[in-house]
């Protein structure tokens, strides 16, 4: 699979548990997604479940703490409507092609400044899971093994 697959999996997620779980909130906005674009919660959010994703789908040994995640898409997704965005404009956001080609693009780099530079590595990513596990970071904070 690649890291496409892997921010269209993470853009389904967020989708359901906001489509599932949270009320509409604000309206249409003039500016697109610049301010879901600039915001750095939601940023770093997005990116950690990005890489957490790929950890996961690569490495055999390290799981999704299924709660943890959901609990941490949840407040990703309501965080985003605090922001004046409704329901379905966080769901467009998180769908956008373009949003997840950069999305994509910031983990490839995270995992090449860990020595990571094949999608497919999968020691590289169990290696990766596994640092972050240890340090307690927001990604490993996502994931249970190692």
């Amino acid at each position: 699979m690649t890291m496409k697959t892997y921010a269209k999996v993470m853009a389904i997620s967020l989708l359901v548990t906001a489509t599932g779980l949270l009320t509409t909130v604000g309206a249409v906005r003039a500016d697109g997604f610049d301010v879901l674009r600039n915001d750095d919660r939601l940023h770093s959010g997005l990116l950690a479940i990005t890489i957490g994703r790929h950890i996961e789908t690569t490495c055999p040994t390290i799981e999704r703490r299924s709660l943890a995640a959901n609990a941490f898409l949840l407040g990703l997704a309501t965080h985003a409507m605090s922001l004046g965005y409704s329901r379905d404009e966080v769901t467009e956001y998180v769908e956008n092609d373009a949003e997840q080609e950069r999305y994509i693009s910031l983990a490839r780099a995270y995992f090449a400044q860990r020595g990571v530079t094949d999608e497919e590595d999968v020691e590289g990513a169990c290696r990766v899971g596994r640092d972050e596990i240890a340090a307690g970071s927001p990604i490993g904070r996502l994931l249970r093994g190692g």
